[in-house]
């Protein structure tokens, strides 16, 4: 019954026909066990349904993936992708310190792809900012100092399966990126 009403109270109030879809498999998927005011993870499975992200396949919202100019061309992307608009005017070096990227990853310079689509809901999944890395809390103690926290400004997701993409721009390590009408 509490399930129904949550259900129905998230569909009525989120104009989203993507998130609304989200939120009730969430709900749903919560209706068989548990107690519910006892176990409060489903809320904030639930909150990140109804994310309402304004992602584009074209212009500075679009999803960007960033990688070391010396790894293969590919055709798709998976893992960590962030807004295209969080790596205007920066360098490969700064690139790399914004997004917390291992020290040296983009010495050479980084090449950048855009997606050819938006991922589906059950492909991407939102990972707070680039200060997180792995999408939580840093903590040197626990934590690999591989990945180090990068710019709270920035927002991440993780492609959870592969999405495809298209070549955008290879950066030389002095290049500053600009926005590419590609």
């Amino acid at each position: 019954m509490v399930t129904e009403i949550i259900e129905d109270k998230f569909a009525r109030h989120h104009q989203n026909i993507r998130s609304r879809a989200c939120a009730t498999a969430l709900c749903r998927k919560y209706r068989t066990g548990g107690d519910m005011a006892v176990d409060r993870g489903w809320q904030h499975e639930v909150r990140d349904a109804m994310r309402s992200e304004a992602w584009t396949i074209f212009g500075p919202s679009r999803l960007v993936k960033v990688v070391s100019v010396l790894r293969p061309m590919v055709h798709s992307s998976w893992g960590y992708v962030t807004s295209e608009k969080s790596l205007f005017g920066k360098t490969p070096f700064q690139i790399e310190v914004s997004l917390g990227l291992p020290a040296g990853e983009l010495s050479h310079g980084c090449r950048i792809y855009r997606l050819a689509r938006l991922p589906m809901p059950s492909e991407v999944r939102y990972e707070l900012t680039a200060a997180h890395p792995d999408g939580e809390a840093y903590a040197p103690t626990v934590r690999s100092e591989k990945y180090k926290p990068g710019d709270p400004s920035i927002h991440q997701w993780r492609l959870l399966a592969d999405v495809p993409n298209v070549h955008l721009i290879d950066l030389a390590p002095n290049d500053r990126f600009q926005y590419v009408h590609n």
